[in-house]
């Protein structure tokens, strides 16, 4: 099975290329601009480096979220598209599921976190066996201390803090009891890692027309909406 792995739901667009278990090559991009043009045209370029054939992929996997609004549809309506042409699966991988499988031999709780355009973050906690003990939320970073405080503060080990939220944090979270920061690459989105997860489920399963993106909180332009609705009702 060849896996193309999606991650476009941070500043960050990547994309990599996995073969039976094998990485076989990786990119990542700037995506604050022409997130679109800039995905294909890497998806070309990665292609051509590795020497693989567009008809070769056999699956695509794509990152869901929590994540930018418009990277989240970027990334999904692609892998989509290039699905339905190629005859493939698709499946979806959510970005907490994949920064935590970068640090799962850690013996404590970890907090995948992921950065928000609004002053707040996007989090996950998973327990010391990998089972998630707090789903995708958004919160303020102060509030944040307190959660980990209440539900995983007994257990041991301090929490280790992973994702992208955590490199742009950094010292905020440094401030945080009984934590740790995980550091370098893990805090990045590895479109390889989207790849070598969505490889690992069954190959019957196809979620073409069924997979959604995972805000885990209502899109700007909805709440702006909503906050315009209230304010003419109350004039």
């Amino acid at each position: 099975m060849t896996t193309l792995g999606i991650d476009t739901s941070t500043r960050y667009g990547t994309i990599g290329l996995i073969a039976n278990g094998n990485l076989q090559g990786e990119f990542t991009f700037n995506a604050r601009e022409s997130q679109s043009e800039k995905l294909l045209a890497t998806l070309d370029t990665l292609l051509h480096e590795v020497e693989v054939q567009l008809d070769e992929i056999s699956r695509i996997a794509v990152s869901i979220g929590p994540g930018s609004f418009t990277g989240l549809r970027i990334g999904i309506s692609t892998a989509q598209g290039l699905a339905h042409g190629l005859g493939v699966t698709v499946v979806g991988i959510t970005l907490t599921e994949a920064y935590y499988s970068r640090v799962k031999g850690y013996s404590g709780p970890v907090c995948t976190i992921i950065s928000d355009r609004r002053n707040l973050v996007y989090y996950a906690l998973f327990d010391e066996d990998g089972e998630k003990i707090r789903g995708e939320e958004s919160t303020s970073i102060a509030n944040l201390e307190g959660i980990l405080e209440d539900n995983a503060g007994d257990r041991g080990h301090p929490v280790l803090l992973v994702g992208d939220g955590v490199a742009h944090n950094s010292g905020e979270f440094g401030q945080f009891d009984n934590s740790i920061l995980a550091e370098g690459r893990l805090n990045y989105p590895s479109g390889a890692q989207i790849g070598f997860l969505g490889e690992k489920i069954d190959e019957g399963v196809d979620q073409i027309t069924s997979i959604e993106p995972l805000y885990a909180q209502r899109p700007i332009a909805e709440l702006n909406w909503v906050k315009k609705q209230k304010g003419d009702n109350n004039g």
